[in-house]
């Protein structure tokens, strides 16, 4: 990989740690507070003890996906193009993975976490979860998708070595072919 991809590999895993610890918070606050918020559900108290949680364990997952996919990659040797065309799937499987963990993270820190302590995470409420209403899951899931773009997708049209970049999609149109 030249020094120039090492370089755009840092700036979005710099780039990824600014969106996921500072910015999601930002959006979430100041453009989807009326879509995030539901019936008694103090926003600050969710996105400390619900939302920043997931997407923390999110960008972990991505970051050890993306470690992965640049260890195989590395270390692969293909002779031919059928051969990297194979990884097209693994790599299709890991975004789809990826997404799907972040959904089922945020069903685990809104919901059922507090289900298993058996406490409410709404002060005053009986209820053992965060209401969230369906427009504000929408919202969660949409920023699913664009975190493990921004943490997982961006990095590998980034740094996949030599022929694998073209098994990302959209690489061959930042980067274009051989």
């Amino acid at each position: 990989m030249p020094s120039l991809r090492y370089i755009w590999l840092g700036f979005s895993f710099f780039l990824g740690l600014l969106w996921v610890f500072i910015g999601q918070n930002w959006i979430f606050l100041n453009l989807f507070a009326g879509l995030l918020g539901g019936d008694g559900l103090d926003l600050n108290s969710y996105l400390q003890s619900g939302s920043s949680p997931s997407f923390t364990v999110l960008w972990i997952s991505c970051i050890i996906a993306l470690l992965l996919w640049l260890i195989v990659t590395s270390r692969a040797r293909p002779r031919n193009g059928a051969e990297v065309r194979r990884m097209r799937p693994l790599w299709w499987t890991a975004a789809t993975v990826l997404v799907l963990l972040g959904c089922l993270y945020q069903l685990f820190f809104t919901v059922f976490i507090w289900q298993l302590q058996g406490q409410s995470p709404v002060e005053g409420s009986a209820i053992n979860y965060f209401p969230v209403p369906p427009t504000g899951w929408l919202v969660l899931i949409l920023f699913v998708v664009i975190d493990v773009a921004l943490l997982f997708w961006l990095p590998t049209v980034l740094g996949s070595p030599r022929s694998y970049r073209l098994v990302v999609p959209g690489a061959v149109k930042l980067f274009g072919g051989r």
